[in-house]
């Protein structure tokens, strides 16, 4: 809430944040679910669930996820990253198969947790951290099998210098709207 409320409602060319993140995620995954700790998410017309220990930061929406989900991996994306693509959650689906993680690296090389792959078969070890006070995700990727994506990797991908362009500071929001103004967006079907 730094932005003085719940940025999933921000717009961005006259669509809330949330609703980029979604409309990426639908032609790759089977379901959609959010996971919110606020009233208000039901009318995005998908299931939503709560963390079960609220205050554990980004690492229980991961136990969240895997734990309400029926399939056996799971594609954790925030909401306040607007210019994700269906290619970009294609291609980390893609390199899925022997892992437990898919994370990819930023353009400052450090891992991007929250637009990830989880596999069920990491939710012992998240349990494990979680149980033991160990909240920084990070420390998840040495724990399991996890493929990192670089940045060069995913470099041929349409958009792929604004992926991982969060949204958490009202600065970083009016870039975000510049960026959708300035025309460097309009010939994305996706934003």
């Amino acid at each position: 809430m730094r932005m003085g409320r719940d940025k999933a409602w921000l717009e961005i060319g006259g669509r809330p944040m949330i609703s980029h993140v979604l409309d990426a995620l639908r032609p790759v995954v089977t379901e959609i679910a959010v996971i919110a700790n606020a009233d208000g998410y039901g009318v995005l017309g998908v299931p939503v669930f709560s963390d079960t220990n609220r205050g554990m930061g980004p690492i229980e929406a991961i136990r969240t996820a895997l734990t309400a989900s029926q399939y056996d991996r799971v594609m954790l994306v925030g909401c306040d990253l607007p210019f994700v693509t269906s290619e970009l959650f294609g291609y980390l689906l893609s390199r899925a198969e022997g892992y437990e993680s898919v994370v990819p690296l930023g353009r400052d090389n450090m891992p991007e947790p929250l637009c990830a792959v989880y596999s069920k078969r990491s939710l012992p070890e998240v349990d494990r951290m979680i149980e033991t006070g160990r909240l920084k995700i990070s420390p998840l990727f040495e724990r399991v099998s996890t493929a990192f994506v670089t940045s060069a990797e995913l470099s041929p991908l349409r958009g792929s210098d604004l992926f991982f362009e969060n949204i958490n500071t009202p600065d970083q929001y009016r870039r975000a709207l510049a960026l959708r103004g300035s025309g460097n967006l309009s010939d994305r079907t996706d934003v």
